[in-house]
């Protein structure tokens, strides 16, 4: 018998700068669509924040259209990744990127003192 195959969603963000270099700006991974958009609509508040009008245009739009946080959680669910882009006046241009991942390896450990209720599931990635 075929374990069946299981899904982890990882989200991250990053800014690359117009020479190319690319710097991290975090990321996340929860084993539901929603656990990672939530990160994902954290961190493109905090870039939009950061950036400032008018590069903020795009992200503000993303995170105030109930049709398009629908559209990101049910193209999550179906495996399709997505991403939210803006560009500041330097020309760096920021990237918030959601997507499924297929995870194997899968192991469950229990945590001690006040987390000994909860279990956290580690996997490596395909």
């Amino acid at each position: 018998m075929t374990r069946p195959e299981l899904l982890s969603y990882r989200a991250q963000a990053t800014v690359r700068r117009p020479d190319g270099g690319e710097i991290g700006l975090g990321g996340w991974v929860s084993q539901a669509p929603g656990g990672v958009l939530a990160w994902a609509r954290t961190r493109a508040e905090q870039v939009a924040q950061q950036l400032g009008a008018p590069y903020d245009r795009a992200v503000r739009v993303w995170l105030e259209s109930p049709a398009e946080q629908r559209w990101a959680r049910q193209a999550l669910a179906a495996g399709i990744p997505f991403a939210v882009r803006a560009v500041d006046g330097d020309g760096c241009t920021y990237t918030v990127l959601a997507r499924p991942e297929a995870a194997t390896a899968v192991r469950t450990y229990r945590l001690r003192g006040r987390s000994a209720r909860k279990a956290a599931v580690a996997w490596s990635t395909a």
